[in-house]
């Protein structure tokens, strides 16, 4: 199993993308439309500079051969020319970026799961690093994608007595979360079922604000 599958397969892991939606869903409903796009080009940086940290570590590793450097390299490349193509402002660039975007990661990643298992890089968090900077971007594409689906922003106005509430779900959800993740390795597997399910009620809530 290499480095990036098994932190995306450990219960501290899944529990970090739980927190990162619950955060970027609450970012859709107090900010503008213009400030969550500007919250997902930041976690496309974010990723960008994750990115280039790997790249170098493989460089400058001596466990590969040069032929997957080269491989392993021209991968990250293409992922790094998707985050670094301009904010998507209407639904149909939006939803073509995040598509090229998530399809560049998992080319990626499905070469590491083939070729770089067992290798440990220099910077050794870049792994965590990068795992968990593409799961905070995917939070913020999904939660945006929401914003894009709506004919208007007014229609959370509309509904402002629902989005407080919804508001307050959110966050006794993560202080929840917070609560469990330091009892997580006693009952690993029930809490992820629990931390699941709640999310889940939540987001179903939020979808329909866009209804």
């Amino acid at each position: 199993m290499s480095k990036i599958k098994e932190l995306r397969a450990s219960i501290e892991r899944k529990i970090d993308a739980l927190e990162h939606q619950a955060l970027a869903l609450e970012a859709q409903l107090t900010q503008s439309k213009d400030q969550a796009i500007q919250r997902l080009e930041q976690g496309k940086q974010q990723l960008r500079d994750v990115v280039t940290a790997v790249q170098a570590d493989l460089r400058a590793s001596k466990d590969l051969a040069d032929d997957v450097k080269a491989e392993a390299q021209t991968k990250l490349d293409h992922l790094q020319v998707q985050l670094a193509l301009g904010k998507a402002e209407a639904r149909d660039a939006f939803e073509e970026q995040r598509e090229k975007i998530t399809k560049a990661l998992t080319e990626f990643e499905s070469l590491a799961d083939q070729k770089l298992t067992g290798v440990v890089l220099k910077s050794g968090r870049v792994w965590e690093d990068l795992v968990g900077r593409a799961g905070a971007l995917e939070a913020e594409f999904e939660a945006l994608r929401h914003g894009f689906m709506a004919e208007s922003r007014q229609q959370l106005t509309r509904v402002e007595v629902t989005k407080q509430e919804l508001l307050q779900k959110l966050r006794a959800y993560r202080e929840d979360l917070n609560a469990k993740r330091q009892t997580i390795r006693a009952r690993a597997d029930t809490f992820e079922i629990d931390l699941r399910e709640g999310l889940a009620q939540i987001k179903t809530a939020f979808r329909r604000l866009f209804d």
